[in-house]
């Protein structure tokens, strides 16, 4: 079974391979990520904080991933509130202040081999899902927003 980690680092070698700059980024546990704060939560340390697998800017487009080993549809619902809420927006515009970004989408990485039908069923929710398979190549499975990837 690939774990999440290798779908991060096949994700990530695909977005560099294709001259992504690399935000940020965080590995399962690893603690090598940025924590963004909700809007109401400025001052307090980790309440509701969200840190996000990959950053990456091209184009003025930056793409959020949030990866997973697997179907998991709490991280659908997640994904989902950035992109209808501004919740993080603070947070966000902060981070991607020195990157001119005028659009952001917000996706889903997982193994290609486990993109089911319950991770069709839930595309609705996500501007993009992204599959690493076997080769740790990186598959569009998904892009309901039209992005110009690599």
């Amino acid at each position: 079974m690939m774990r999440e980690e290798q779908v991060t680092k096949a994700i990530l070698k695909w977005l560099t391979e294709n001259d992504w700059q690399i935000v940020c980024f965080d590995f399962p546990q690893s603690g090598t990520g940025i924590l963004l704060h909700p809007n109401s939560a400025q001052s307090e340390k980790n309440k509701d904080g969200f840190i996000p697998d990959v950053v990456a800017v091209k184009d003025s487009i930056s793409l959020f991933f949030e990866n997973k080993d697997r179907f998991y549809y709490p991280d659908y619902q997640k994904i989902n509130n950035l992109i209808v809420s501004d919740e993080y927006s603070i947070a966000i515009n902060e981070l991607l202040r020195p990157y001119f970004v005028n659009e952001i989408y917000y996706g889903i990485g997982l193994p290609t081999n486990k993109h089911s039908k319950r991770s069709e069923d839930a595309r609705y929710l996500v501007d993009f899902i992204v599959g690493v398979n076997g080769t740790f190549s990186v598959d569009i499975l998904y892009n309901n927003r039209n992005i110009m990837f690599p």
